[in-house]
């Protein structure tokens, strides 16, 4: 896997020789400074002096050997950067989820896949690196050489909750939408933390709320930014969010969809729990 030499810095910081940084292959180039030929060998473990070498020769990610151990530290480290996966599947379980998504795409504008949230082997060597994405045509050419017995830990391609709520200073329920969407984004962004509800392993909730307050900006992102769920946030539906529903469904028949209509302190679990059952709801492979 690449990472950063600043992320490999921080980890030999943290944790020492008890979490080795070890290259995946050689390095090699001419110091700037020492005019000498360096090379840093396969298997070598990355140090302190070997930073401050590559730094000043403009080298700024290296590939190093994926491990269970150094991708927990890296979660760790740099939540935002590096997540946990998705979900892990089965072989088999993996196969069909893979031919579910790819019939998916055929009948949806919006064009599902997943990404290796592990290094995937063969025979020793590395077939999928980490954070490649496993397109249907790449794990039917690969699958044969797996072993049937491995498991497959992805990220899906859709990530992040949109909140929506249509309002415009001059409605006269302008500020009640306002507070009402104020406190849905602070339920989904903050209070779900101390409530202790997991949309999701890989969902960060500092950085993956979304807000939209026409249906022009919430179909916008929600196309360009890959949302995995759409929340409507308002006491009241009207034909003007109906009209964003047929809008999204056209471009995405799987669309996933819901509704907060009622928020207090009162219900804030109810509907955190009922927000995570939607977002964790693959309507393809219904």
């Amino acid at each position: 896997m690449q990472i950063k030499i600043d992320e490999a810095l921080r980890v030999i910081e943290k944790y020492g020789g008890s979490v080795p940084v070890i290259y995946q292959r050689d390095i090699r180039f001419v110091d700037k400074v020492t005019k000498h030929e360096i090379r840093f060998f396969q298997g070598t473990t990355f140090d302190f002096d070997h930073y401050d070498v590559l730094l000043r020769n403009g080298i700024n990610k290296i590939d190093v050997v994926y491990s269970e151990l150094l991708f927990a530290k890296l979660v760790s480290l740099f939540p935002q950067t590096y997540r946990l996966p998705f979900a892990t599947k089965s072989f088999i379980d993996f196969d069909r989820y893979i031919s579910a998504i790819d019939d998916a795409n055929r009948l949806s504008k919006r064009k599902r896949t997943v990404f290796s949230a592990m290094e995937i082997f063969s025979r020793g060597e590395v077939i999928i690196g980490y954070n490649e994405e496993i397109s249907f045509e790449k794990w039917n050419r690969i699958k044969g050489s797996i072993d049937r017995k491995a498991e497959i830990s992805f990220y899906s391609s859709e990530r992040g909750l949109l909140l929506v709520t249509f309002m415009k200073a001059t409605d006269s329920n302008y500020l009640q939408k306002f507070f009402m969407h104020s406190e849905a984004v602070a339920l989904f962004v903050e209070k779900i933390k101390k409530e202790g509800i997991i949309l999701s392993p890989d969902f960060y909730s500092d950085t993956d709320v979304y807000t939209a307050t026409s249906e022009e900006e919430a179909f916008s992102k929600y196309v360009n930014i890959n949302v995995r769920l759409v929340v409507i946030v308002d006491s009241n539906i009207t034909e003007s969010y109906k009209n964003l529903i047929v809008k999204l469904r056209t471009y995405d028949r799987f669309v996933r969809i819901s509704a907060i209509t009622s928020l207090s302190p009162a219900n804030e679990l109810e509907v955190l729990k009922a927000i995570k059952k939607s977002y964790l709801t693959d309507n393809f492979l219904e």
